[in-house]
């Protein structure tokens, strides 16, 4: 009688595990949008606007894309494949860079449980806002001028410009690969 007892508060321990298990990993994807709600959304009575990322702070060694409105600095690498879309933000090879003009692609992925989600916010970015690109020592400034949602096929987001241009896209909607959230800037300033 005695192991049948034990066994079943074994049985009841591990069955408060598994559901504690299942509700965190049903709420893991969600904790990013609470945070951002939380902080920026919330309705609470002083809201603060969100604290912009310094562009003027030490100029990174590295190329680094810096988007202040969602508070991001952040690496942007360089590699051949799709797996170096897993470190962060990835500068497609076959696009072109800032300093020679053109469209420069950066993608990124907006939400993974083993990966570097750099763009999970990327949809709260609006028309005319400042993203800058530090590409070789030198800053590129750029004000958004368009925010579409295309299907994965849509050969025009890389696409080449004549104008200087600065595509980055991620999937959409959040947690599916369904579409892409397309965020295209011009150019307004080299430094």
């Amino acid at each position: 009688m005695q192991g049948v007892l034990t066994l079943r508060r074994f049985n009841n321990f591990l069955g408060v595990v598994a559901a504690a298990l299942a509700v965190f990993i049903f709420i893991w994807p969600f904790l990013p949008a609470l945070a951002w709600w939380t902080k920026y959304q919330a309705p609470v009575i002083s809201h603060t606007a969100p604290t912009a990322v310094a562009v003027d702070d030490p100029v990174p060694t590295e190329n680094t894309l810096v988007m202040p409105k969602l508070e991001m600095r952040q690496q942007v690498y360089d590699g051949n494949d799709t797996g170096t879309l897993n470190k962060g933000i990835w500068h497609l090879p076959d696009s072109s860079s800032p300093d020679k003009g053109g469209n420069t692609i950066l993608a990124g992925h907006r939400f993974t449980y083993d990966g570097k989600a750099v763009f999970y916010y990327l949809d709260k970015v609006a028309i005319n806002d400042n993203v800058s690109l530090y590409w070789q020592g030198k800053r590129y400034d750029y004000a958004v001028t368009a925010i579409n949602i295309v299907p994965p096929t849509d050969q025009k987001l890389i696409a080449a410009t004549n104008d200087p241009t600065l595509t980055i896209y991620t999937c959409t909607p959040l947690w599916s690969a369904k579409d892409r959230l397309v965020i295209t800037a011009k150019l307004v300033e080299v430094r």
